[in-house]
């Protein structure tokens, strides 16, 4: 077993892994293909890999049958949290769809209390009312984003707090390898049937950019920080971690702004409101810190 990494270096790795998460929303607008085809293909990437993981590791592909029930139901939410979002970012922009991103919070407070059979949190709601509210005016008024832009945002945030919370729940113990490919492996599954109503793109007809960001993106953007954030989980707490990756969406504006300055043409109230429900998620997490809170391997994105 490998060493455990020094605080410092953990959070060093931590904030390189946020960034790298930064880069899917990039990556999602880079690439020319539809949502439907750029989940199924993301898929196809990382499956193979966990499961090559899995293997290297001497670790059994198995589990009990109600787990593995479970692993597969999150699994179509971890799919139509992903179809989503990319939706999100092909019909309305990577800044809309980052910023619904951020209500989380709001879907979290709603979802967790009943997965773990706890009392609502009064103060969590009001933040994540707040939350979606601010993003709602933000999203309508300030990049003019219809209502199917701003229902594919906050759908994508809906499924991401319930996949996230369930795995809090279900995850316990369980290696994030074999998670990763049980609930991978169901939302290929949906990704598949969607293309009954969908065109598929056959591999033949990609181009040679989209397959490289493809493979960034399986690889790089999702591998990678899911085996980073195990080795950071051995240092820091899943707290820490949980409150570091709100800066996700921080990192994905600016790549956007940058790397798209005559797409993402935002005023400075949009960056004042983004940094405002920024604030609200933080004052969140602050409220929550005596709480254990779910780590980065429920928050595939």
């Amino acid at each position: 077993m490998s060493k455990p990494l020094s605080p410092r270096a953990a959070h060093a790795l931590l904030h390189v892994t946020v960034f790298t998460w930064g880069f899917t929303a990039i990556l999602g607008r880079l690439i020319s293909i539809s949502a439907v085809p750029l989940v199924w293909y993301r898929l196809v990437v990382v499956l193979p890999v966990m499961a090559a993981a899995l293997k290297w590791k001497g670790q059994a592909f198995g589990t009990a049958p109600r787990t593995q029930r479970a692993f597969w139901g999150i699994g179509v939410l971890v799919a139509l949290h992903w179809l989503c979002f990319y939706g999100c970012i092909k019909y309305a922009g990577v800044a809309v769809a980052v910023l619904c991103l951020s209500t989380i919070t709001f879907f979290t407070a709603l979802l967790e209390p009943w997965v773990f059979k706890r009392p609502l949190v009064v103060a969590e709601l009001l933040i994540g009312v707040a939350a979606v509210g601010g993003v709602s005016l933000l999203v309508r008024f300030e990049t003019n984003a219809t209502p199917l832009g701003l229902a594919l945002g906050l759908g994508s945030a809906l499924f991401s707090a319930g996949f996230g919370s369930l795995n809090g729940r279900w995850s316990q113990g369980e290696p994030a390898e074999r998670v990763t490919l049980h609930e991978l492996s169901s939302g290929l599954v949906v990704t598949t049937l969607a293309f009954t109503v969908w065109d598929f793109v056959p591999p033949w007809a990609l181009s040679l950019p989209d397959v490289g960001w493809l493979l960034l993106l399986g690889v790089v953007c999702t591998v990678f920080p899911w085996l980073a954030s195990l080795r950071i989980l051995e240092t820091l707490s899943p707290y820490t971690v949980a409150l570091t990756v709100t800066l996700e969406p921080v990192y994905s504006l600016v790549l956007a702004y940058v790397l798209f300055p005559g797409e993402e043409q935002l005023t400075w109230r949009f960056y004042a409101g983004a940094l405002g429900l920024l604030s609200l998620v933080l004052l969140n997490g602050w409220l929550k810190r005596p709480a254990a809170a779910p780590g980065p391997q429920s928050r595939m994105k």
